[in-house]
């Protein structure tokens, strides 16, 4: 598998690459940045670290197997014809977006370099996008507006916030919260939705109405701000995101292995999305995190779940604020 990652040579798309080099070593990784000698330098160094990934003690790969990592060029995207792409190229962030409205101006910081972005795209096959840059729901919908491949090619990357949530879960649950699963629907931003009616613990339906549902969300909106204010918005959540980020990569993998690893991983539950809506939850012309199985395409299959009546309301609002962003820059189905 050949796996491009535009905007390599950031912190969150190197980051990625290195995660993959020791998770899944039989990768291809090209860091695709105009910073050519940032991304020929982080490829280089990940080149190196592998050297000790597939020489460290236990089960191992070996050299024949382990995959390339290089640097390439917006203008090299046609001649890689990579399986996957990881869109991560993000305008610089101010120094004080530390707190949650900082999401709300990358919309438009961010809006020029998808439309270029999309230029160099267009010559490729339909291949998987996978949109870390945020403001996610509405770049995944802005790339499906401009590309126009098969839907089931978007995905937005919104596995952090499922991380977060169990372990605001685990500390009230008293358990580990790895062993935690609740599924976030939703915008990636201010209306996220934690969908308790579906938490497990260890496979197990546990009880949550005595949780306080304010009191988790705020923690998982907070939190990654509370970490930029201590190390700087030059970090972020690099750690959690690239762990999941890969996690997407691997279940596409395992998704299209005949007998493979099972691409939900072991905790056996769909993981959400933003994917665009074709009337999936009474939706369409908009993307939201929505639970999805993965295969070698993109997205296999969309989920439709009974949820709560409260978590329906959520998602409706979570929807209307996405509309309004996408009825304000004229994506396709909101043209004047």
């Amino acid at each position: 598998m050949h796996v491009a990652i535009i905007g390599g040579a950031s912190t969150i798309g190197s980051t990625v690459a290195y995660t993959l080099a020791g998770l899944a070593p039989t990768v291809d990784v090209s860091l695709v940045d105009i910073n050519e000698g940032a991304a020929w330098a982080h490829a280089k160094d990940v080149s190196h670290a592998s050297y000790h990934f597939s020489n460290a003690p236990g089960e191992t790969v070996s050299g024949d197997d382990i995959g390339t990592v290089q640097s390439a060029t917006p203008d090299d995207l046609a001649d890689l014809d990579p399986d996957l792409i990881v869109f991560n190229a993000a305008a610089p962030q101010p120094e004080d977006a530390t707190d949650r409205g900082a999401r709300d101006a990358e919309l438009d910081r961010n809006l020029s370099i998808v439309e270029d972005v999309a230029e160099d795209l267009r010559p490729l096959d339909p291949t998987p996008l996978l949109v870390v840059t945020n403001p996610i729901d509405r770049l995944v919908y802005q790339f499906y507006s401009l590309l126009e491949w098969p839907r089931r090619c978007f995905l937005g990357y919104s596995l952090s916030e499922t991380a977060r949530v169990a372990d605001a879960l685990g500390s009230e649950l008293g358990v580990h919260p790895n062993d935690v699963y609740c599924p976030m629907m939703g915008e990636h931003g201010e209306h996220v939705v934690p969908i308790l009616s579906r938490a497990r613990v260890g496979g197990d339906a546990v009880a949550t109405d005595d949780l306080d549902r304010d009191e988790i969300r705020e923690y998982v909106l907070d939190i990654p701000f509370d970490i930029a204010k201590e190390r700087g918005v030059d970090e972020t959540s690099r750690w959690v995101t690239s762990a999941g980020v890969t996690r997407v990569i691997r279940s596409v993998m395992a998704g299209s292995t005949a007998g493979g690893d099972d691409p939900r991983g072991r905790l056996g539950e769909p993981f959400c999305l933003s994917t665009p809506l074709d009337g999936e939850y009474g939706f369409e012309d908009l993307a939201l995190s929505v639970p999805v199985d993965l295969d070698e395409g993109g997205v296999d299959e969309i989920h439709e779940w009974d949820l709560a009546a409260e978590e329906a309301d959520e998602l409706a609002v979570a929807a209307d604020a996405v509309r309004t962003d996408l009825e304000r820059i004229g994506a396709k189905g909101y043209d004047s």
